[in-house]
């Protein structure tokens, strides 16, 4: 009985583990690629952090608006404010008191103009424009018509008119 264990080479053991990675080339390459896209993303996560930034401030700034508008269209038109007046919201957009901590937009309703019709050389009776200023800011003391004013601010005007 000849029991004979068959022998492997060392060359051939050599052989069967050189074809199974990658060469250098090949992972500089991928290497290469990798990095080229992430430095892609990174100079874009600026720009997408102020695009993040600007449609949250107008996405704030309309829902503000609606309450305000809403507010005064449900009033009797004879009811209207007739000068300036101050509210005062927080980042979601909720109205709250001018002594709260949580203020962080400032908006003045200036209800003291009467509205004209276009080429009419008389003012219309039965509406009045309402002059909406929204700025990002946590200043109760915030003056819109102080020309030092260094912070931007969004205007919006809007008609009211007169239906009961």
């Amino acid at each position: 009985m000849n029991l004979s264990i068959p022998s492997r080479r060392a060359g051939s053991r050599r052989a069967s583990f050189s074809n199974a990675g990658f060469s250098l080339v090949e992972v500089a390459l991928a290497v290469a690629i990798a990095a080229l896209a992430i430095i892609t993303l990174l100079g874009l996560l600026p720009q997408g952090l102020e695009m993040s930034r600007k449609t949250s401030l107008l996405t704030t700034n309309s829902n503000i608006l609606e309450q305000v508008i809403r507010n005064y269209e449900n009033m009797q038109f004879t009811s209207l404010p007739s000068g300036l007046t101050l509210k005062y919201f927080t980042d979601q957009g909720l109205e709250v008191s001018a002594t709260s901590k949580e203020i962080s937009y400032v908006v003045q309703i200036d209800a003291r103009f009467k509205a004209a019709l276009p080429k009419a050389e008389t003012e219309e009776p039965n509406l009045c424009r309402l002059v909406i200023k929204v700025a990002t800011t946590s200043n109760t003391s915030f003056n819109f018509e102080s020309p030092d004013t260094k912070m931007s601010y969004a205007t919006f005007n809007h008609l009211i008119a007169k239906s009961r």
